[in-house]
């Protein structure tokens, strides 16, 4: 059994247009024109098979399509499979003004990234290792290096154990080459600005297995893309747009209220009728005099409980859109045949990925610095004070408190908010490593297939700021420091002179976190054929595995203090371990000629949470030559991660939201998050049922049809959502706020068992093949649609969150904020006309309307439009060993739709989990190969 044939032409073309027509009748005429074929493991089985046998919905995206779609990196090749939502995934983009630390990563059915299985070479990865968790960076995997992507659209805990709830990402790196081959690629956007891409790689084979007995293939790649601004693009640069949405980030020379100095911590440290933000403050004297600008400002009037306006920051102009990010990698496939039965294998991984994030500078005001425990241990004011004897205090705001009525502040200290642009714009700078070593033997005895094998895998983190950040017990100090007359409403926002000078001792470049996630597991797997039982040969796999996960992260000092402006406060470290023993079983029994049922179990021992038992069970039905049936049954698990156990529950700001209840905007309060040691594992149970039709030669179309119920999903609540459920009297979030006054005060976001999800829809797929005397043509066609995800809150409400992210009332629906859309259809449509020496394709990329967050001026309902976007690009391959290409992504160069976000958003304007900033994107690639 060792020995294996090359697969057939018709079972490769089975894979035309990127769908795997599993059991098709092109599968059957190869096995009829070749008496033995490769038998091969395809995603979500063990059973080895003929690629086209499987009963489950898998989609392969070959090389060939890879370089058609123009994708400038993993994340971007991801985003065109239709199955693939936004909902749960982080892109690039979502890093600017949050701490994801440069990660990408995917999502299946929109139930998040942690339950979408990421595998490399059919094996884990290991987990992102600054956040954590389940999630795999998939920005380190090398796109220049990827030989094909099969997506299996179906839970496969019964084959793979935790994680795989939603479906399983396999990834499989080039492994039979001959040769040496380079290529390069550069890419601009057609509108002004940054976006340029720029990618190279070399691979090289050497040996082949069957008659050299070894092969080696290697390769190593670059990738490197500019950052890209919202100054440069109109419908972002402001956040201003009335009336869709206004601007609300905390603004320069605000005032809070009448403070005591020298009070905190030990007595009330300020006056009653103190706002805890700006529009519950007492407004401030430029905006009074329509003057805001001078402090690179905007006077808002519309988000104020006492009826003064105030300065608000338009941080827009100030984000970076796409990060500045660069990959090198290197991988390497290794194979050596002892004899016949027996072979030695290997391969290699090591990616580092330095991205380099830009935004606005960081806020101040005294919600944020009562986080700060510095404050109270070095007992300094947790607010920037402006004291009657200051200048500015007579010559500004008294004149601005009296006119207002706000004559009891006269004479007191008061509590001033800054937008402290005397450091620059922030910037963070974040080097992730992923490296991955995996060994093995896999061969025949008596007639049985084996495989055994080593993976290590390490994924490491290293974060900085190069600039924009400081210590905000040092700032205060010196702002507090009356012999210092600071002036909040000074021209251009930012200090001059000495007290410039002082400031810049509580500037704070260096380190900010280093994390270290290891993976290492040990597997042994035995697969064949059973003894003929009544005329039926059945064919089987099981096996054993041992894995042991580490998580380690190291803080910096300052970072541990949470003592740094717009880190998001206090990060204490996590060293923890555990250990995981599987051991699985499948069984694939041909019951008839065109009758095949399958069964998988794996059983799943961790040694901090308990056990799981999961199956999943298939059949597949061919009733008529053109016809297969197929459906699937099964349950799944996902177990708590080191992170979610054992991450300290800590006191920072939460990030921004709206309340509804007040009607204020980009609120920031004190937060409380953290993970917890007695969350238990998710469970899930998820079934399918499709069938393939080929009703004549060269076209086939398929529809799945799916269902994933998932209960006690693991989740972090947003503070939107809490704050939201708060307001609208669910019980279940009635603990976790605490009001001063009306206004928010502390909002808990601590991880939870938080409810259940039902999730429902259809994968269609087409493909049609035509060959005519003007050249042959190829259509495919991916779609999804979703029919259902409702989710329900630990209250018991329940949030339909299909096609939209707000429900009737306006709130946002559960997990709105924090992971995109559900979109109710996507579909990818391409079709390719060759011709000689050249390759035509145009792909149409869908997505149907949706509604957003109500407009914040006018409070009507906001929809974004249906989008159809398309690329198009040419490949010549006329000279011997040369191909060349010229492509555009977006070739229209569409602008996005107006996006109205529910909450925290830095880059206004248009919906950063689908639209693409770059718009139009031209690009051109050459390769060689060297014969």
């Amino acid at each position: 059994m060792m020995v294996e044939k090359m697969l057939s032409r018709s079972v490769r073309l089975m894979f035309v247009g990127g769908v795997a027509m599993s059991a098709s009748l092109l599968a059957q005429q190869a096995v009829a024109q070749e008496a033995s074929v490769q038998r091969v493991e395809i995603t979500g089985s063990s059973v080895k098979r003929v690629d086209g046998e499987t009963a489950l919905s898998v989609q392969v995206i070959n090389k060939t399509e890879i370089a058609r779609t123009g994708a400038t990196s993993t994340q971007e090749l991801l985003n065109s499979i239709s199955s693939l939502s936004s909902s749960g995934a982080t892109n690039n983009a979502t890093g600017a003004g949050s701490s994801t630390y440069g990660v990408s990563s995917i999502s299946l059915r929109g139930l998040g990234s942690e339950r979408t299985l990421v595998l490399v070479n059919g094996r884990r990865l290991a987990a992102f290792a600054a956040g954590g968790g389940a999630t795999v960076n998939v920005n380190v995997i090398p796109l220049a290096a990827i030989e094909r992507v099969e997506v299996l659209k179906d839970g496969a805990s019964g084959v793979y154990g935790s994680d795989a709830v939603a479906g399983v990402v396999n990834f499989i790196l080039s492994k039979n080459f001959q040769g040496v081959e380079a290529t390069a690629g550069y890419g601009s956007p057609s509108t002004k600005g940054g976006g340029q891409n720029k990618k190279a790689s070399i691979t090289a084979g050497f040996g082949n297995l069957d008659t050299d007995r070894f092969s080696v293939v290697l390769s190593a790649s670059m990738e490197k893309e500019d950052a890209l601004f919202a100054k440069d693009r109109e419908y972002a640069k402001s956040g201003n747009n009335s009336p869709y949405y206004t601007a609300g980030a905390t603004g320069q020379g605000n005032i809070e209220g009448a403070v005591v100095p020298g009070a905190y911590p030990t007595s009330p440290d300020r006056v009653p009728g103190f706002g805890n933000s700006p529009g519950s403050g007492y407004g401030n004297p430029l905006a009074a005099s329509n003057t805001c600008e001078s402090i690179k400002m905007f006077k808002n009037a519309t988000n104020t409980s006492k009826g003064a306006p105030y300065c608000a920051f338009d941080s827009n102009g100030f984000v970076g859109l796409i990060p500045d990010r660069e990959l090198t990698n290197f991988t390497g496939n290794f194979a050596f045949k002892i004899n016949a039965n027996h072979e030695l294998f290997a391969d290699a991984l090591y990616s580092k990925s330095t991205v380099t994030q830009t935004f606005q500078a960081s806020p101040v005001r005294r919600s944020f610095l009562t986080t700060d425990a510095e404050f109270a241990n070095q007992k300094v004011d947790p607010f920037l004070t402006l004291y009657p004897s200051n200048p500015a205090y007579q010559n500004i705001a008294v004149p601005y408190l009296t006119a207002q009525g706000f004559n009891s502040l006269i004479g007191k200290p008061l509590a001033i908010t800054s937008r402290v642009f005397d450091f620059g714009g922030r910037q963070s700078k974040d080097v992730a490593t992923q490296s991955r070593m995996v060994i093995g033997a896999k061969g025949s005895v008596l007639g049985q297939d084996y495989e055994v094998a080593f993976a290590a895998n390490q994924s490491k983190v290293d974060g900085t700021v190069p600039g924009g950040y400081f210590s905000q017990v040092a700032y205060a100090k010196i702002i507090n420091d009356p012999a210092n007359n600071w002036n909040p409403w000074v021209a251009g926002g930012a200090q001059t002179g000495a007290l410039a000078e002082k400031l810049k001792t509580a500037q704070y470049t260096g380190d900010t976190i280093h994390g270290t996630s290891k993976s290492r597991v040990a597997d042994a797997k035995l697969s064949g054929d059973l003894p003929e039982l009544a005329g039926i040969t059945a064919q089987y796999a099981a096996g054993l595995q041992t894995r042991r996960e580490s998580y380690l992260t190291n803080p910096s000092p300052a970072m541990t203090a949470g003592d740094v402006a717009g880190l998001g406060g206090a990060v204490p470290p996590i060293d923890q371990s555990r250990t995981i023993n599987s051991v699985f079983g499948e069984l694939s029994v041909p019951f008839l000629k065109n009758l095949e049922g399958g069964l998988a179990v794996r059983n799943d021992r961790y040694n901090d949470v308990g056990a799981s038992t999961n199956y999943k069970a298939n059949v597949r039905w061919q009733p008529t030559k053109p016809l297969v049936l197929r459906a699937s049954v099964g349950t799944g698990f996902r177990a708590p991660t080191l992170t979610d156990l054992w991450t300290p529950q800590t006191t920072g700001s939460t990030a921004q939201f709206n309340d509804p209840a007040t009607g204020q905007s980009q609120l920031q309060v004190t937060g409380v998050s953290g993970g917890n040691p007695n969350l238990k594992p998710e469970k899930s149970k998820q079934k399918s049922v499709g069938m393939v039709l080929s009703p004549f030669n060269n076209f086939t179309f398929g529809v799945d049809l799916f269902e994933v119920q998932v209960k006690d999903i693991l989740a972090t609540p947003s503070a939107q959502e809490v704050v939201s459920r708060f307001r609208a009297g669910d019980p279940a979030y009635k603990n976790l706020v605490t009001l001063n006054g009306n206004d928010v005060d502390t909002v808990q976001t601590t991880l939870a068992n938080t409810g259940d999800a039902i999730v429902a829809g259809a994968d269609v797929f087409a493909v049609w093949r035509l060959n005519s005397s003007v050249g042959k043509f190829d259509f495919a066609l991916n779609g999804t649609y979703m029919s259902k995800y409702d989710q329900t809150s630990p209250g018991g409400t329940i949030s339909q969150k299909v096609g939209t992210l707000v429900d009737a009332n306006g709130d946002p629906v559960l997990g709105a904020d924090s992971g995109g859309i559900v979109l109710r259809w996507k579909h990818a449509l391409s079709g390719t006309w060759t011709y000689g020496d050249f390759a035509t394709t145009l792909i149409q990329n869908y997505y149907n309307g949706y509604e957003t967050g109500f407009r914040q001026v006018d409070g009507e309902r906001n929809f974004v439009s249906a989008q159809s976007l398309y690329d198009a690009n040419v490949t010549y391959k006329g000279i011997k060993g040369l191909t060349l290409g010229l492509g555009v992504r977006n070739l229209t160069n569409k602008q996005p739709p107006i996006f109205v976000p529910v909450s925290n958003q830095f880059q206004s304007g248009y919906d950063i989990t689908q639209y693409d900033p770059r718009g139009r994107f031209v690009y051109v690639t050459v390769g060689y190969r060297f014969m």
